[in-house]
């Protein structure tokens, strides 16, 4: 039940209290967990979630206002108060994924779990005459952002044994 709450679709309709009555069902302590689009909605549990099981956590969106409020509610959930990684990136743009990653490692050493969160949904229905624009866009995040996002991380995934949840 806790971790539906955690992850529901928005993450501050819940208190600290249901985060933290998590806290020992799992560890993820020294762990390093990037989870993409974690500065709103369903990705914004995830991060919280793993903030309190002790991982290490990138936080990354595309507003970076967005991206700080949910690092500053991240640490503050955090066991140990680890200040997790902020990174404003555009996931449609290659140069802002592999900058994502190299971040990561720069600042953590190693990477261990992905989540392949960031995503939209289409608004358009099939009379719009933009649909194939929408269309275009929404391939771009939901399915190639996550393929150049996995490419990205393997090489740094596989020296950990690391874990990817899409």
């Amino acid at each position: 039940m806790y971790y539906a709450k955690a992850l529901a679709l928005n993450a501050n309709d819940y208190p600290i209290d249901d985060y933290l009555a998590v806290k020992n069902s799992r560890n993820f302590t020294g762990k390093v967990v990037l989870v993409t689009g974690s500065s709103s909605g369903i990705g914004e549990g995830i991060v919280k979630l793993f903030s309190v099981l002790g991982a290490k956590v990138v936080v990354t969106g595309r507003k970076e206002a967005e991206v700080h409020k949910v690092a500053q509610e991240v640490q503050q959930l955090s066991p140990d108060k680890l200040k997790p990684l902020e990174v404003t990136a555009d996931l449609t743009k290659r140069e802002d994924v592999e900058r994502l990653i190299n971040e990561t490692i720069k600042m953590f050493g190693q990477l261990d779990v992905l989540v392949n969160n960031a995503g939209i949904y289409p608004t358009s229905d099939i009379h719009d005459k933009n649909i194939t624009d929408e269309f275009d866009l929404v391939f771009n995040i939901d399915l190639r952002a996550v393929v150049q996002t996995i490419h990205t991380a393997v090489p740094y995934l596989e020296k950990t044994n690391g874990t990817i949840i899409d």
